[in-house]
């Protein structure tokens, strides 16, 4: 059985509609799911209609959705992607974060932050940005998948994703750090944890290469006493793994997947998931292929603090 400690699944998400969506030239030298391909063409009309469905999907199905508007005083190709820098917990804190290229420094919003410990009664902000000047990164809730309910921070090793800042954050918020390697089929490192792993209340969405070459990664997940769900490699390529469960307004628990990602799915793995919640899905062909990250990416959970923690 999973632990006892926070609920998994969060209550609310905040989404940022892009200004300036594009192919990002600076991160794909580490992102090998971006398509270069296309990396010439015009794509913020296509990604804002995607933004818009998933969006329009979230609040149908009653799941709280905030959502910021972009700034026009930095070119943000990726500001779509709020989970990178911010992270939302049950404990009180919203943590900042380190990323690797500096277009990607410039997405994060002091003013949503604050924004944010106003209106759901967050009282810290932990900073780690500042560890960007010794060449030290962890990229949110894409280097880092928390299993709440057992207080464990799982990352894979990557260039964006470093070690020592995964064990500094873990002391502030009191995890344990499982850090394992991901390969793409070239061999080289994944560059982010949410698109091999992904942890729902009573399943897990895992690369399958990833479990089997990681002895700590395997025993965490199987400790939990989820279903473990893995995944080929063509099926983390779809963006199987990169997805989100929530809950909607009466705490009904929702995964937020992408059609890309439900439809490499076996019929198998689909029952599983659909007898253990709801399974909402919507296209993001345009924003996976061009930035490289999908549904999950867009979506910054918020935990909302709880007494205690």
């Amino acid at each position: 059985m999973a632990g006892v400690g926070s609920p998994q699944s969060a209550q609310a998400v905040f989404m940022i509609p892009p200004k300036h969506f594009g192919f990002n030239a600076q991160t794909a030298v580490t992102n090998h799911f971006q398509d270069s391909g296309m990396s010439s063409g015009t794509w913020n009309t296509a990604a804002l209609a995607e933004f818009d469905g998933v969006v329009s999907i979230l609040q149908k199905n009653n799941v709280e959705v905030i959502v910021f508007e972009d700034k026009d005083v930095h070119i943000t190709p990726d500001s779509i992607f709020p989970n990178n820098w911010i992270s939302c917990h049950y404990s009180g804190d919203i943590v900042l974060y380190p990323m690797l290229t500096k277009n990607r420094r410039i997405e994060r919003r002091p003013d949503i932050a604050k924004e944010l410990m106003a209106r759901f009664g967050y009282g810290r902000i932990i900073d780690l940005s500042p560890m960007e000047e010794q060449c030290m990164y962890l990229e949110g809730t894409g280097s880092v998948v928390f299993d709440h309910q057992n207080r464990i921070a799982y990352a894979c090793e990557s260039p964006r994703t470093c070690g020592s800042v995964l064990n500094e954050l873990c002391t502030k918020l009191k995890y344990s750090p499982c850090i394992f390697t991901a390969l793409d089929q070239s061999g080289r490192p994944v560059y982010h944890t949410n698109v091999v792993l992904s942890i729902s209340t009573e399943f897990v969405l895992v690369s399958k290469s990833s479990l089997q070459a990681n002895t700590n990664l395997k025993s965490n997940l199987f400790a939990s006493g989820r279903d473990i769900l893995e995944l080929e490699d063509n099926q983390i390529g779809s963006f199987a793994a990169n997805c989100l469960e929530v809950e909607d307004s009466s705490g009904t628990r929702k995964l937020v997947i992408s059609t890309r990602g439900w439809e490499s799915l076996t019929t198998q793995q689909k029952k599983i998931i659909e007898a253990k919640c709801d399974v909402l899905i919507s296209p993001v062909n345009t924003i996976e292929n061009v930035g490289g990250g999908g549904i999950r990416c867009m979506l910054a959970g918020i935990h909302k603090p709880l007494s205690g923690q």
